[in-house]
């Protein structure tokens, strides 16, 4: 019992000390503030306006001017800007007899000129000729463009390039002095054949080309001002039978071909199942039967029957030395001697001859041997 008692007394009369201290004692909280700003992290992240320097230092915000004429496309920037207030311009007007000398404020806006320098305008000389542009680093068709001061249009025309087109550093491209198209002279063409082909006068075609006397050669090429390429697709009618109605549902649609040297991949799908090898000298790749194989390349079909080995394949020749082969066919679509475009359909997928299950075996033979077709295609 004395000793529990004892242990009570000792925490009472540490609680009544810890109080005590608590409320007598004053808290230096100014102290602890500047010993924080001698500390080695706040040395490491002092501000431009640290407290040793804050009053002799002031703080300048800058605002964004509105110039006295603004353009319309400044304006819209202006318009949809919600982080800059337009602020009043500052003048100074205590300036001395000396400044006015040679300095012309004017207010309103304006820039600050010499009133005894004339005012100089940099004007682009007009080109006559076309000219050849080495594409830098940074350019596209649209600064292009802009730095001679021609369309956009008329830059991808010359250069018969599309807008989805890419330019690279080191390209050339023909640059016309003026927005418009070249017309190349055939046998036949006149300027007043010329200009009524474009609907433009044919004095401004004769001027901007200095011609003398209206005189054309054949094969000469034409600045033809304002002009534009028209690209017309005729329309021809298609007649064809009920059987060949059905026979177009059933067959599946051509793959797209591949922009650029690259074969088309042979198949839907990529799941190979056997790469290029010592012993297997093609590329295998799965999927149902009745899936569409497509021509990795234009060419004359050699082969469309049974060979040992492949079952159903077709052989194509695409010249130069350099064939395609399609084995384990279940269907074809095309006959020997046919010519076949890049991409479309030849066959369906299948599993005939020695296959163990429905897939395509692809082979590309270059000059009579059998290469990587992953090295060919993509």
């Amino acid at each position: 019992m004395f000793n529990q008692r004892l242990v009570h007394v000792l925490v009472v009369v540490i609680t009544f000390l810890l109080l005590f201290i608590n409320l007598s004692t004053r808290t230096e909280a100014g102290g602890l503030t500047d010993l924080a700003h001698k500390t080695i992290l706040a040395s490491l992240i002092n501000p431009e306006f640290s407290v040793n320097n804050i009053a002799d230092e002031q703080l300048i915000v800058e605002t964004f001017d509105r110039e006295a004429i603004i353009s319309p496309t400044q304006q819209s920037y202006l318009d949809n800007l919600g982080s800059f207030k337009a602020q009043q311009r500052v003048v100074m007007e205590n300036h001395t007899e000396e400044e006015d000398e040679f300095l012309q404020i004017i207010k309103n806006g304006a820039s600050i000129v010499r009133p005894e320098i004339a005012e100089t305008k940099i004007t682009k000389r007009d080109r006559e000729k076309i000219i050849t542009h080495k594409v830098q680093p940074g350019d596209s068709v649209s600064t292009i463009a802009q730095n001679y001061g021609i369309s956009v249009s008329t830059i991808l025309w010359e250069n018969n390039l599309s807008a989805y087109s890419i330019i690279r550093p080191g390209d050339n491209l023909d640059i016309l002095p003026m927005s418009g198209i070249t017309y190349k002279i055939k046998s036949g063409d006149s300027i007043s054949k010329v200009a009524r082909q474009y609907n433009i006068e044919g004095e401004k075609i004769a001027s901007v080309n200095k011609l003398e006397n209206n005189s054309l050669k054949i094969g000469q090429k034409l600045i033809i001002p304002g002009a534009k390429k028209a690209i017309y697709s005729s329309y021809k009618p298609t007649t064809y039978t009920g059987f060949e109605a059905i026979k177009n549902i059933v067959k599946a649609p051509s793959a797209k071909p591949v922009v650029g040297n690259k074969m088309n991949w042979p198949t839907i799908g990529k799941r190979i199942t056997q790469y290029y090898s010592w012993r297997h000298h093609g590329l295998d790749i799965a999927n149902r039967t009745g899936t569409p194989l497509y021509a990795a390349d234009a060419g004359t079909v050699e082969v469309a029957g049974w060979g040992t080995g492949y079952g159903n394949q077709i052989v194509i020749n695409h010249g130069g030395g350099k064939k395609t082969r399609y084995a384990h066919c279940s269907k074809f679509y095309v006959k020997k001697g046919n010519t076949v475009t890049k991409g479309q359909t030849i066959a369906a997928m299948g599993s005939t001859g020695w296959s163990t299950g429905s897939h395509i075996h692809f082979e590309i033979i270059i000059n009579g041997a059998k290469k990587n077709p992953l090295n060919y295609i993509r």
